[in-house]
């Protein structure tokens, strides 16, 4: 029920909006004919042998229509305007007062010169006018045609009677209302049939774009989740070869690479004593910590599986082996402990590094490689070190703590 009051509000809405917009072209249209009609009355005083009777009052009331017109065109601005639930009544009270004024008026100048049916020619023209270009319910077109066509009809008859001149006026009239009426209903229900679907489709479309929007979100979401480590949320081993991939890609010319291989010691011994909640808890906070000076020295930190972890620098040899040395000592500054630790009696980590001057993405897989081999060395030289292997095979480095 809520959602349909609120439909109908929203065709209210656009029904107004839409016929403040024909109101412009309407009152443009009438400003030129009014125009053009004064003009035509001053010719008649000034140039023309014979004077007709009340000119003063039809150049007058001509006057006054154009000047409502150009008000609404002044006033109503099509980028100004935007019919809200709050100004809705306000707007259709200003497009309902300018029909009546107008078609007032026009009765005004039809009765006072009735003699003359191309006055009543033209309340017939601009009512045939409204009932075409607004889209307004029909009991107020009604309104307006049962205040203004008895008083065209009664004074013609009180005039001439049945007589040539009044069956000019009564004749067209007795045709051209009852046919604008038909009209007007038949344009009002189309249009408000054309407004509410238009509607519902733009509802339908903000739905589909809102579920896009969140399609996207999610899928996004799924995606970052995809290169993302489920347990330390590091980007896991499918984002470092995406990594590795676009540095690959980028290469222009030679650039420094290192790949640092980081493995926690004795981490299966740590596992089977403390159990697997504590051994989750230290890879968390090792996985934390090996990303907070990745990104400190922007370098790229991924987990690599089990207890393995690996950052990638593009800095120069001496630096990464600074980045190797500031790990190990952070790694022991978290004091975990390990008392099934051969080498210490808290969990500590062995590194291996590869640095190679990158001329080709072929050099890369040899550079994790080597860095794996880098890794073993340095556990076979007692652990809690790091071991520096060159990818020109012309330096290697040892540094045990």
């Amino acid at each position: 029920m809520e959602n349909q009051e609120k439909l109908v509000l929203s065709i209210q809405k656009e029904m107004i909006q839409f016929n403040l917009k024909r109101m412009r072209a309407v009152a443009w249209t009438l400003m030129y004919i009014s125009a053009i009609i004064t003009i035509i009355h001053y010719g008649e005083v000034f140039f023309s042998n014979s004077e007709r009777a009340m000119v003063s009052a039809y150049i007058a009331i001509h006057t006054i229509m154009f000047y409502i017109d150009l008000a609404v065109l002044v006033f109503v601005k099509e980028k100004k305007f935007q019919v809200t639930t709050l100004n809705m009544r306000k707007y259709e009270s200003i497009l309902l007062a300018y029909i009546y004024t107008i078609l007032l008026l026009i009765t005004v100048i039809t009765v006072m010169d009735v003699y003359f049916f191309k006055h009543a020619a033209l309340y017939e023209v601009l009512f045939l006018m409204i009932c075409t270009v607004f889209s307004i319910p029909f009991r107020k077109i009604f309104r307006i045609m049962v205040i203004t066509v008895p008083p065209i009809l009664i004074s013609a008859y009180l005039s001439v009677g049945v007589s040539g001149e009044g069956i000019k006026i009564l004749l067209p009239m007795s045709l051209i209302i009852p046919i604008g009426l038909v009209i007007q209903r038949h344009i009002y229900k189309m249009q408000r049939q054309f407004t509410k679907e238009h509607i519902l489709l733009q509802e339908e479309m903000t739905k589909s774009k809102k579920l896009s929007k969140l399609l996207a979100e999610k899928n996004n979401e799924l995606s970052e989740q995809a290169l993302r480590d489920t347990l330390t949320n590091l980007p896991n081993r499918r984002a470092l070869n995406n990594k590795l991939t676009h540095i690959g890609q980028q290469l222009s010319k030679p650039e420094s690479l290192s790949v640092m291989m980081i493995d926690i010691d004795f981490f299966k011994n740590f596992n089977d004593y403390y159990g697997h909640l504590q051994g989750d808890d230290a890879l968390i906070k090792v996985a934390t910590l090996l990303e907070e000076i990745a990104e400190k020295y922007n370098a790229f930190a991924a987990r690599w599986g089990g207890e393995e972890f690996v950052i990638v620098s593009q800095h120069t040899a001496k630096f990464s082996e600074h980045v190797c040395e500031e790990i190990l000592e952070e790694v022991r500054n978290l004091n975990i402990r390990h008392e099934h630790s051969i080498v210490a009696d808290i969990v500590t980590v062995s590194i291996g590094m590869c640095h190679v001057k990158l001329t080709n993405s072929e050099q890369l897989k040899t550079c994790c490689e080597l860095a794996d081999q880098a890794l073993y060395s340095a556990k076979q030289q007692g652990r809690n070190n790091f071991y520096s292997k060159s990818g020109n095979f012309d330096e290697d480095v040892c540094l045990p703590l």
